[in-house]
């Protein structure tokens, strides 16, 4: 005989079919995910403005997932993970509780990494010059007052017409490059 299960709703973090448990859900994981949205833009020197129209999105919106009063979607986990010039599994390092510590050390060995680089590359001035502007430009904040978009991030923009939302892929937005997959998947092979 089975024994009873117990009333009441399942917890949301039960096992999911397949025996892993699913991630926790709720008000604590959307307001670390917040924290961690709203710090890594003020860390990027980007206005909630800036950062909504990276996005795509609406800065009452951006200001509502700062806040952790909205979850967001797939979709716009991919145009804020964009936006921010991250992959998208760093958006949760902090929020799934990974202690500072382990972000810090994570950084200490990119910065190894970097080291290491220029010193077996054995850059030269010039080059090392050459490197700094780059990286100058690629991690430049957006431009001020809305004056123009740095060249850098225009580049990465959706190529779709009337569509201005950060590229995924192949030069389209996650919406756009999706729906074009599905698209190709649908359409008659030779």
């Amino acid at each position: 005989m089975r024994p009873t299960p117990p009333a009441g709703p399942e917890p949301r973090h039960a096992p999911r079919a397949g025996g892993r448990p699913a991630a926790p859900a709720g008000p604590a994981a959307r307001e670390g995910l917040a924290r961690r949205i709203r710090t890594l833009r003020e860390r990027r020197g980007l206005t909630q403005e800036d950062f909504a129209r990276a996005c795509g999105i609406s800065v009452s919106f951006a200001s509502q997932l700062e806040r952790g009063e909205r979850s967001p979607s797939y979709d716009t986990l991919l145009q804020v993970a964009s936006a921010l010039g991250l992959p998208l599994a760093e958006l949760f390092l902090e929020a799934a509780g990974a202690p500072p510590d382990a972000q810090d050390a994570a950084r200490a060995a990119a910065e190894s990494r970097l080291l290491a680089f220029v010193r077996t590359r054995a850059l030269g001035a010039a080059d090392l010059e050459r490197l700094l502007a780059l990286a100058e430009l690629l991690f430049a904040p957006a431009a001020a007052g809305g004056a123009g978009e740095d060249p850098a991030r225009a580049a990465a923009r959706c190529t779709e017409d009337g569509c201005s939302r950060a590229v995924l892929a192949r030069a389209l937005c996650a919406a756009h490059y999706h729906r074009a997959r599905r698209a190709s998947q649908r359409a008659p092979r030779p």
